[in-house]
């Protein structure tokens, strides 16, 4: 049943679904997620915030008409159901509240081999997979990749998150924050 549903919910999830180990993860909506830096000053429940990822004070601010159909579209898929978290082989998936466009992770030989000079430090992969999807949504955008870098946090409050599936997409802060979760960079340290 889990995997039916989560089938429904993520009818594009690019991995085979029935292989992985899928569990629907119970959060009450009247939760109120905050910690971790601040997020959610405005005291969004995790049911609105289900309904509505990127929340309208932020929408109000997105001055990229590129960035504000990315932030429609994530919301607008939510909108009805409400986004549904899961863990997939023990990681939050976070596939639903992705915003905007996803961008292929390399593999581990990919990734030895851009590495191949430099020190193999979670910081210098996440500078590699950061890289790909601010450089990806600047030419999507009509962007220069500082400007990039800086719309991903100043205007859509998002953060690139290194899925387990084999991309990087951008997630609402909100969420990538309060579901502490592991993930691409782990696995890869991991494999070295």
């Amino acid at each position: 049943m889990t995997h039916q549903q989560f089938k429904i919910d993520n009818p594009n999830y690019p991995l085979l679904v029935d292989s992985l180990d899928i569990e629907i993860c119970t959060i009450s909506d009247n939760d109120i997620p905050k910690g971790s830096g601040g997020i959610n000053g405005e005291g969004y429940t995790y049911g609105q915030l289900r309904h509505q990822p990127i929340i309208p004070e932020i929408m109000e601010h997105i001055e990229n008409l590129q960035l504000r159909e990315f932030a429609e579209e994530c919301n607008a898929r939510n909108q009805q159901n409400g986004f549904q978290m899961y863990r997939v082989n023990g990681e939050y998936c976070f596939w639903g509240l992705r915003v905007g466009t996803v961008v292929k992770l390399p593999s581990l030989a990919e990734l030895k081999t851009l590495l191949a000079n430099t020190e193999k430090t979670e910081e210098n992969i996440r500078a590699i997979t950061y890289e790909l999807l601010r450089k990806e949504i600047g030419k999507q955008c009509n962007m220069s990749y500082k400007e990039a870098t800086l719309a991903i946090g100043n205007q859509l409050d998002c953060v690139p998150h290194e899925d387990i599936s084999g991309y990087v997409f951008m997630v609402p802060n909100w969420a990538h924050r309060w579901f502490r979760h592991s993930g691409y960079v782990s696995s890869m340290m991991s494999q070295f």
